[in-house]
């Protein structure tokens, strides 16, 4: 974590304690139709559509989205920018989402040109919570502000690692789909091996104005912002996702490529957007 973002994460945990308690979590799914937390009035085998929407971007070369036992298995291979997970239905109530996430394989390759960003692929518990400003068009997400805990794995890592990034973000849209953005906080959570699990928790703190991040019993990690957050987003979408987010590619050098095979389970929402019975 930078010397910055430790000093805020720390401020924001000694205040913290006089802070408005944010709503309790409740469980969402579990993905097990046998023993299903919360419980259901009738088995459902694969996804609850009553639960989730399809969610899929860019032109992924590979991509599989399935069950395994209690688990919902995310996996796609992609040279270019996109993503493919699972939607909220009811997206617009969700203020917090929390599972157990393990990134079982993940590798990012191909040329980062001096001074670009490092290509990504990621596993995420994401979402856009609030608009910046007032009258925004319902399919404009300029301003829209997003918040995201996820595994990361990089191009710049070194050949052959294990190791990821389990990172924490809020960034605001800087154009109407949302392709470009600001980052607007960002904190270090630690590394995690490949084929490891970690529990994530993402929550929005709107009485405070601030985003609460949990990895596991660390202790929470606040990012705080100081944009006007009380205008509904355009897009209202919170999902679970795998991501890819490819490096810089020139004419000459190794096409890029994006992988990651990931697992979500034991998912918990905000208590007011617990599912229906």
């Amino acid at each position: 974590m930078s010397t910055m973002n430790l000093k805020c994460a720390v401020l924001a945990l000694v205040l913290g304690g006089t802070a408005q308690a944010v709503e309790p979590m409740v469980p969402y799914d579990n993905f097990n139709p046998t023993e299903p937390n919360p419980s259901r009035p009738t088995k459902i085998r694969g996804i609850d559509p009553a639960r989730w929407v399809d969610l899929q971007s860019g032109a992924p070369l590979e991509s599989l989205r399935e069950l395994a036992f209690t688990r919902l298995r995310l996996m796609s291979r992609s040279d270019t920018a996109g993503s493919i997970g699972l939607l909220f239905a009811h997206s617009s109530s969700v203020t917090a989402i929390a599972a157990k996430v393990r990134m079982n394989n993940a590798r990012t390759t191909g040329y980062t040109a001096p001074g670009a960003p490092a290509g990504e692929s990621t596993a995420e518990l994401t979402g856009h919570f609030f608009n910046t400003r007032t009258g925004v068009p319902s399919k404009n997400q300029q301003d829209d502000v997003l918040a995201a805990i996820r595994t990361v794995s990089r191009s710049t890592d070194p050949l052959g690692s294990q190791l990821l990034r389990v990172e924490a973000i809020i960034e605001r849209c800087t154009n109407a789909s949302c392709s470009t953005r600001a980052r607007l906080f960002t904190a270090d959570l630690g590394q995690v091996h490949q084929g490891e699990q970690a529990a994530l928790r993402v929550q929005w703190d709107v009485a405070n104005h601030r985003f609460v991040f949990q990895r596991d019993a660390q202790p929470e990690v606040y990012g705080a912002y100081t944009v006007t957050d009380t205008h509904p987003p355009a897009n209202p979408g919170k999902a679970l996702v795998v991501t890819h987010n490819p490096p810089t590619y020139l004419s000459g050098a190794p096409a890029p490529l994006g992988y990651a095979n990931a697992y979500f389970h034991d998912v918990f929402v905000n208590a007011s957007a617990a599912p229906a019975p």
